[in-house]
């Protein structure tokens, strides 16, 4: 009879991680993966000479998380410059991040992106949040939205429009900013300690990395799992695996017929690549697209921030660009006609290189949490679920959802 296993149902970052939690305690699990590579959402392909990230992504240094498990400086990682380009109907502008640059102080406090109170509420939140835990973020707050938390805290309609709307709509991918504030104080946190980084790899470089340090676990790619029980899982070939516990690092509803009717929601976006023959400098800045007519809501030149996405020597530049929603196909001619508008380019310079529709991008979470206690993972009595949508819709939730799993599997 085969020996029963620790056997984990997906392989995004909460698996891996779980894969790694269950060896460091020696054990050898078997990781399944329907795809044909590990990643889940952290998947990069490479089209006519170019790393394209499935939809846009960066990676946040100051991640608990990142920093337990990943090895930055083997990623190669580059970093995007603090601050942003701001683009309006009528005018843009540039502002740095007086806390991370200095001397950018004077030019930041004449910056229209807000007024000079906005700017002071700013820095004084921003010097608050590092004062606090990442835990210590998710207190009191809970159950207020960010809008909310903005207006509550005293910003103006001006830099809750030309900033906040953009750049966090753009993080939590919608534009009302209803996500609970408690994962907006986090993420400044993030942004205010740390870096936003790609890795040369791209970001599929981070799924590699994590499962290139299991030494001990069977990963079985393009195997689909139909069914999970307390003793066994059973995959669509008919075969069956006996389970000394599970962890379900995926989507569980359709494992779980008991769960039918309480689906999770998602948040999707639309990502669109092209490459420009007219080389665009934006100073390593995430531009941001705050004209209420434009479909764009950010865009930036992603080998300026890390050349290696180019894989061959050429000019030009490579741009990712984040739509408001995700559109029909019809409407990628206007987004290319906003794109040439804002970046000023000339009507010929820019080709298309592929569409990303990302319909499964982040949770939709009415409440956010940043750590539990690991039993609370429990499904059933050996069935153990991780993911993002156990906590906060971020990789740093991922990834612990993943270590938590593990280690409530372990005291069963």
């Amino acid at each position: 009879m085969n020996e029963a296993k620790y056997v984990i149902v997906g392989g995004g970052a909460a698996g891996l991680i779980a894969a790694l939690t269950l060896e460091a305690a020696g054990h050898s699990p078997v990781l399944l993966e329907a795809a044909d590579e590990v990643g889940g959402r952290l998947r990069t392909d490479e089209v006519d000479g170019f790393l394209l990230d499935r939809g846009f992504q960066v990676l946040l240094t100051e991640y608990p998380e990142v920093k337990r498990y990943l090895d930055l400086d083997a990623l190669g990682v580059q970093a995007f410059r603090p601050g942003g380009h701001v683009h309006m109907r009528q005018q843009h502008f540039r502002f740095a991040d007086p806390l991370r640059e200095p001397a950018q102080l004077f030019r930041s406090a004449l910056s229209p992106v807000g007024t000079l109170n906005d700017k002071i509420r700013l820095a004084q939140l921003g010097f608050r949040l590092m004062r606090l835990s990442p835990e210590e973020c998710f207190q009191h707050v809970r159950e207020q939205s960010t809008i909310d938390y903005l207006w509550s805290y005293g910003f103006s309609e001006q830099i809750v429009e030309r900033f906040f709307r953009p750049f966090f709509g753009g993080i939590f991918l919608e534009q009302q900013l209803r996500t609970p504030a408690a994962m907006f104080r986090f993420i400044l946190k993030m942004f205010a300690q740390g870096s936003a980084v790609l890795p040369a790899g791209g970001i599929q470089a981070v799924a590699r990395q994590l499962a290139g340090k299991l030494t001990r676990t069977e990963i079985r790619t393009g195997t689909r799992v139909v069914s999970v029980a307390d003793d066994q899982v059973r995959l669509d070939d008919g075969s069956t695996i006996p389970t000394r516990a599970v962890i379900v690092a995926c989507a569980p509803d359709p494992l779980f017929p008991q769960l039918a009717g309480s689906s999770l929601a998602w948040k999707s976006t639309t990502n669109l690549y092209f490459y420009s023959t007219r080389r665009l400098k934006e100073n390593r800045l995430i531009n941001l697209v705050a004209d209420p007519t434009s479909t764009i809501n950010t865009f930036c030149v992603l080998d300026e921030v890390a050349p290696s996405y180019k894989l061959r020597k050429q000019g030009g530049s490579l741009i990712s660009v984040s739509l408001k929603e995700c559109p029909d196909g019809d409407s990628l001619a206007q987004a290319e006609q906003d794109l040439l508008r804002h970046s000023r380019l000339p009507n010929d310079a820019l080709s298309f290189l592929r569409r990303y529709d990302v319909k499964h991008a982040l949770p939709q979470l009415d409440s956010v949490a940043f750590t539990y206690n690991s039993t609370h993972s429990r499904l059933i009595d050996r069935v153990f679920l991780a993911g993002d949508q156990q906590l906060n819709g971020s990789l740093d939730a991922a990834m612990r959802s993943g270590r938590l799993a593990a280690e409530g599997a372990l005291r069963i």
